[in-house]
């Protein structure tokens, strides 16, 4: 019994990080996707359209964009938890001013400080975790992302029960509270922790870059030699098709089943929740990236997904869109640990943070555009065009990823 015990509590000290990051990161998706389960009671509350909802999430993921590559330039010089409990900081503040918004605008500013809070966690967290579990990243990221995602899972459920019971500002306030003490909880923990030597907080100090994957040299020249490559660059723009793709799913999943489909806005919530709910793929499609190929597995997501989203243009019963949902979010959730420990592969180390910064900022800055096209679009000739429209994005982001230059150069 004692060496079980033992044994767990090594456990707990050895995945702490995954764990606190984790959740940091569930928090960091819960505020972000809080928003479009709540776009009816805004354009009721405040009297905007679909397209004014739709610049708001745009805004949002804009300002989460912008953070994308300064945020990896500054974890790769001053330390990558430092930038994560900066960032944890910025986006409990700015959800206690969403909380305490009269105004639309004063809203559509809390939504956009969110975006600039949550913008560093991801691209700081994935190079944290990839060197501190070097031998199976992907299992890692999977964890990390499954965690994540249940925050967007968890979002409608939350706003129907506290709007219904208190008010909308309710989720924010629990949002801010819950992340305020995740932020205190992982600060205390990374000072305290003394046997991790990337997990450090003085700004005195440089990461480690032993074992880089390849020789690089300072400054720009390191970030460009990265970007000439073109295999490396195909597989940035497969990742930038995709976050386009998801945005736009994502965003106005619950407005498209409720205006097209005719479900109840009830049926509507419990599906946006099953679409997060596929996060549960993670922690496999991550595990079968690290044994058997992370481009042979992507393939294969991105057909689930193109085969979803066909799905929803076209079926109509709840039931038979409770299936398609299943399979795209199996496909959309299921990609992202072997898309992020892929590149992590590829990218030398000691410019990680900034390269994949500069990978987000492509990626979501594109992604950001989604919102405000399917507003635009649904407004103007309806929501079927604009989700066939984000169906074929799909099938041009999954295309690149079995060009046979590409695959070489991943085998070799």
């Amino acid at each position: 019994m004692e060496r079980f015990v033992t044994r767990v509590i090594e456990t707990v000290r050895g995945y702490y990080l995954v764990v606190l990051v984790s959740l940091l990161w569930f928090l960091v998706q819960f505020l972000r996707f809080v928003f479009p389960p709540l776009f009816e009671t805004f354009q009721t509350v405040y009297g905007v359209s679909n397209t004014q909802t739709g610049f708001l999430f745009t805004l949002l993921m804009l300002s989460y964009a912008a953070v994308q590559f300064p945020s990896g330039v500054f974890g790769d010089r001053f330390g990558l938890p430092t930038v994560i409990f900066a960032g944890a900081t910025i986006f409990t503040g700015a959800a206690l001013l969403a909380a305490a918004s009269p105004s639309f605008l004063l809203l559509t500013l809390a939504a956009m400080l969110i975006g600039l809070g949550t913008g560093p966690h991801k691209t700081v967290a994935i190079p944290l975790l990839s060197r501190r579990y070097s031998d199976h990243p992907g299992r890692v990221l999977g964890v990390m992302d499954t965690v994540g995602q249940l925050g967007g899972m968890t979002a409608p459920l939350v706003v129907v029960v506290l709007a219904g019971v208190f008010v909308w500002q309710s989720v924010f306030l629990l949002g801010a509270a819950v992340s305020g003490v995740l932020a205190v909880l992982f600060y205390w923990s990374v000072r305290t922790d003394s046997t991790v030597e990337t997990v450090r907080f003085s700004i005195d100090e440089k990461s480690d870059t032993t074992g880089a994957k390849s020789e690089t040299t300072d400054g720009a020249l390191s970030y460009r030699s990265v970007f000439s490559d073109r295999a490396f660059l195909m597989f940035v723009f497969v990742t930038v098709c995709f976050t386009f793709a998801w945005n736009g799913v994502a965003s106005f999943l619950p407005l498209y089943l409720t205006s097209e489909k005719g479900v109840s806005t009830g049926v509507a919530g419990i599906l946006y929740s099953l679409l997060f709910a596929m996060t549960v793929s993670q922690t496999v499609t991550g595990e079968l990236g690290d044994r058997i190929g992370k481009l042979a597995v992507s393939a294969v997501l991105f057909a689930m997904m193109a085969l979803g989203l066909g799905g929803l243009l076209v079926v109509d019963s709840p039931r038979a869109l409770a299936a398609v949902t299943v399979v795209a979010g199996l496909g959309f959730h299921g990609f992202r640990p072997v898309r992020d420990a892929y590149l992590m592969e590829i990218i030398p180390e000691g410019v990680s943070g900034g390269t994949l910064g500069g990978v987000r900022t492509l990626m979501t800055g594109m992604g950001a555009l989604a919102p405000a096209m399917i507003g635009v679009l649904s407004d103007t000739v309806g929501f079927a065009v604009a989700f066939a429209i984000v169906a074929g994005v799909t099938v041009a982001a999954g295309s690149p990823v079995l060009e046979p230059a590409l695959l070489v150069d991943y085998l070799n």
